[in-house]
């Protein structure tokens, strides 16, 4: 499946675990059933930023990801 920029997503699967370093935009590290935005689309390696808030739009986790690292699911 193909994803656009700014596409809401839910974490299904790691394939590969992907921890998030605790700092400014790192609250957590990302959990199957998080659901992120793409903020940015990567060519040159393949993958997808994602940013994950709460409910008050503070951020928890900004992560990049390689295709092969998470199984995403488009949030409709």
């Amino acid at each position: 499946m193909q994803f656009a920029q700014y596409d809401v997503v839910m974490v299904k699967s790691f394939l590969t675990e992907k921890l998030a370093e605790a700092d400014a935009f790192n609250l957590r590290p990302p959990r199957v059933g998080d659901v992120a935005t793409i903020i940015e689309i990567y060519s040159n390696p393949i993958g997808y930023e994602l940013e994950c808030s709460d409910a008050d739009g503070i951020t928890e986790w900004m992560v990049a990801f390689e295709p092969h690292e998470v199984e995403l699911e488009l949030i409709k």
